[in-house]
């Protein structure tokens, strides 16, 4: 019997919520099964982050390692074992991808990038260049560097640990025999805790949960002030191997060689989880193989619905022009031509072809991204040719004038798309009148395959590797470019043809990262290429047996060291880049850091019925950026009047952004789902917001009875679970009265009333404050209208103290 763990790829995300699997999300298992859900809730009670944690299976596999059926954890003893490091300041810079000039016959990439040199590698430096290994200096053995790697020991796991059992770390890290971290003495400073998530054994399986988003720098005086490189800070993303120990029917299995181990990484959140990325790391490792792929329409729809559905979180594809309005002006029979392979419908794919850019890069004259660098020299001849789809920077952004400065969806799609162009695909059969019909035809074939536990654990793997971003890659937003090499597997190979029957997706895969061995990682795992690192290294390390090829056998800690350090100011700044012209403004990675957003304020508003129809469309169509949602101040890539202040702001702000997810808009004349940026509800849980003003006492001027006083509020959130009371100060203390009667109205409708005068008896009962918890049942999760009234009942005088909603 052979067992493997499953997915084989996991990814984790930060979130500052707790650790516990009843305060978290966890990485989808199915592709697509979450794209439609209208309650998803990423805060916790108390309004943080939730973390993202990931689930791993052990299965049981034919003798040809494909999945059967997962292990029933009642009939064996399951050890599990994590080791996970954090590279990144050992790592160097990151300039570009350094693939870009090297010659190979890798489907992911043009060949116009080497024979044309469209955007060449850029040499790189080591980060934290002052930390130099002590043999440089003074013939001792000790290497400073290493220190750099936070590498905890392995921990491991059974079912005696029901409960997280952290990783640890530590940086600067101190190497093995040593108590304290040399260069952290050298600074007069204490090496620092920085945990890098934690595990728990769950009926069998393994939970891997995230770090908590902490990012710093060991000197606190050092900013960060490039969105990928700063020496001296630390953060606590990490990546590593996932093992496991089965004990069965006498029998002990060691899953822990590249056939049948995990890998795990962790990475930022995801702010806009039910939106795919346009391109995905799926897509990528379909690219490496060199397969011929039976073409349906389930081939073609993705790119088309995932490029449609950016509209949700980048302004530049949901006005016109843009794709969206492209799919939503086709007639009902134009839009049936999307999925038929008549003739008839042919100028009908010609047209939505045309759109996309050519992955060869055999053009120049796109408009032209300009450099950060500042001039005032205008770019002379260029930008003849209209802009194609998509309308995102792609990995030549450091090169002004090269066509890779547009991203283009990779080879493998378009190759599948110019099928679908040509007629060569198979038709789908139904009747569909708009994109999320057929979004949901699609989504209930992978609901049907997810039955099958055979099939079950390929889709694990599969939905996580949806979720990544597959290009371009500046870096990118988890993994970068390593991934779309084949070097960087031990297997990838075709195990189903198609999800179900006739809808292929591009099949489901065994893909297995090419770990290392235990004795591979004792030679390999701190090993770098010196002082600079360029694309002749990539190139050499490419051939098998060249003393370089260490490169693509992965251990802890190097799927992630390419990635920004800290992770905030990569997230943060990869927002808009500024062009010339005012549109369309192309962006980076808006699927999982958004753009411009729909706010959940702006869709309450909407519900308005006394709303005009224009008003509300004009509500529909103020989109925001996103990273107002929260004060972290304006960024973009070219602003340079914020773009400082944005990248050290996030480092603090990044938990109180807006997350992305799908709601019911009860609005006529917009969609039915909507997708809206949901803040942080410490924001709006816990709060204290005015209602009415102290009023001093004095003899009152109109006939009884009267209201002396008014106010309204708007968009107050009422959240459930939580205990809500009228008070005199904002700490939810202070007695109340009015001189004679409160009432509060939520959207018209009195939910409260009291007379503090006992019936007029000549003398006022202040009230300790007031619990109106129960009355507000009605309205809890939901933004509101209140209304309160002083009212003047019995004559005399009029006066009052002030008021308070306090939420708590």
């Amino acid at each position: 019997m052979k067992l493997r763990i499953y997915p084989s790829i996991g990814i984790a995300r930060l979130g500052n919520g707790p650790t516990n699997k009843k305060d978290v999300v966890f990485t989808p298992e199915v592709p697509w099964a979450n794209l439609y859900e209208e309650n998803l809730e990423f805060h916790t009670n108390d309004g943080a982050l939730k973390k993202q944690a990931q689930r791993f299976y052990i299965y049981e596999c034919d003798d040809n390692g494909k999945p059967i059926r997962k292990i029933d954890p009642s009939s064996c003893d399951i050890q599990w074992t994590v080791e996970v490091a954090n590279k990144k300041p050992f790592w160097y810079d990151f300039n570009n991808s350094l693939d870009l000039s090297v010659n190979t016959d890798n489907h992911n990439l043009s060949p116009n990038f080497f024979t044309k040199n469209i955007a060449p590698g850029i040499s790189t430096s080591r980060r934290n260049p002052n930390v130099l290994n002590e043999q440089l200096i003074n013939n001792k053995d000790y290497d400073y560097r290493q220190e750099l790697v936070n590498s905890p020991s392995p921990t491991t796991i059974n079912s005696t640990n029901t409960s997280p059992v952290k990783l640890g770390g530590k940086f600067p890290f101190p190497l093995k025999g040593e108590t304290d971290s040399k260069i952290a003495a050298a600074m007069n400073l204490d090496a620092r805790d920085v945990n890098l998530g934690a595990v728990e054994y769950d009926e069998g399986s393994l939970i891997f949960y995230p770090g908590d988003g902490i990012s710093a720098a060991l000197n606190p005086s050092d900013l960060n002030t490039d969105f990928a490189d700063n020496s001296n800070w630390y953060d606590d993303i990490c990546d590593g191997k996932i093992t496991a120990k089965v004990t069965m029917n006498g029998n002990t299995y060691e899953l822990n060689d590249a056939d049948s181990a995990a890998w795990v990484a962790t990475a930022p959140p995801d702010y806009a989880p039910q939106i795919q990325p346009l391109s995905t790391m799926y897509d990528l490792i379909c690219g490496i193989a060199s397969e011929d792929f039976t073409t349906d329409f389930s081939l073609i729809f993705p790119v088309l619905y995932r490029l449609y559905r950016m509209q949700w979180v980048n302004l530049s594809d949901f006005l016109a022009p843009s794709f969206r309005e492209t799919i939503d002006e086709l007639t009902p029979e134009e839009f049936k031509a999307l999925y038929s392979n008549s003739k008839a419908a042919q100028p009908v794919r010609n047209k939505i072809f045309n759109l996309f850019r050519d992955p060869l890069y055999n053009y120049t004259n796109e408009p032209i991204i300009p450099s950060k660098s500042k001039t005032d020299i205008t770019n002379i001849g260029s930008g003849t040719q209209e802009l194609k789809y998509p309308f995102y920077p792609g990995d030549g952004i450091n090169y002004p004038g090269s066509p890779a400065q547009w991203f283009a969806i990779p080879p493998v799609l378009y190759h599948e798309l110019k099928k679908w162009k040509d007629g060569n695909f198979s038709s789908l059969e139904g009747d569909f009148t708009n994109m999320d019909e057929l979004g949901k035809h699609y989504q209930n074939q992978y609901l049907e395959a997810a039955q099958d536990p055979a099939k079950s654990a390929l889709l694990m793997t599969r939905a996580v590797l949806e979720t990544l971003y597959g290009g371009g890659f500046h870096p990118g937003v988890e993994l970068t470019w390593p991934m779309r090499h084949a070097q960087m597997y031990a297997e990838n190979s075709l195990a189903y043809a198609d999800i179900t029957p006739g809808n292929s997706f591009f099949g489901l895969r065994e893909i297995r990262v090419a770990a290392a061995s235990k004795e591979e990682k004792e030679k390999i795992f701190y090993n770098d290429f010196g002082f600079q690192m360029n694309s002749d290294d990539v190139k050499a390390s490419m051939n098998d047996g060249d003393a370089k090829s260490w490169l693509w056998k992965s251990t802890p800690g190097d799927l992630t060291k390419w990635m920004g350090i800290p992770w905030q100011s990569d997230a943060g700044s990869c927002q808009k880049v500024f062009l010339d012209s005012q549109y369309p403004i192309p962006a980076w990675w808006a699927a999982n850091l958004p753009v411009d957003v729909l706010t959940e304020e702006s869709l309450v508003a909407m519900r308005n019925t006394e709303l005009k129809s224009e008003t509300i469309q004009y509500l529909y169509a103020n989109r925001l950026p996103w990273l107002m949602t929260t004060d972290t101040g304006y960024v973009g890539y070219h602003a340079e009047g914020g773009y400082m202040n944005g990248l050290i702001n996030m480092v603090y702000k990044w938990k109180n952004v807006g997350v992305v997810a799908g709601r019911k808009s009860n609005v006529n004349g917009i969609p039915e789902l909507v997708y809206v940026a949901a803040e942080s509800k410490n924001v709006k849980n816990k709060t204290s917001i005015f209602l009415g003003k102290a009023v001093p006492g004095k003899p009152v001027t109109l006939s009884p009875p009267s209201t002396f006083y008014t106010n309204t509020r708007e968009m107050v959130w009422i959240p459930d679970n939580a205990t809500i009371v009228l008070a005199s100060n904002m700490e939810g203390t202070g007695e109340v009265f009015v001189d004679d009667v409160f009432e509060m109205k939520i959207n018209g409708e009195s939910v409260f009333k009291h007379d503090f005068s006992n019936n007029c008896s000549g003398k006022i009962t202040p009230q300790a404050p007031i619990d109106i918890t129960s009355n507000l049942q009605n309205v809890v999760n939901s933004f509101v209208t209140i209304e309160v009234n002083y009212i003047d009942k019995c004559g005399g005088y009029e006066s009052s103290s002030e008021f308070y909603l306090v939420i708590k």
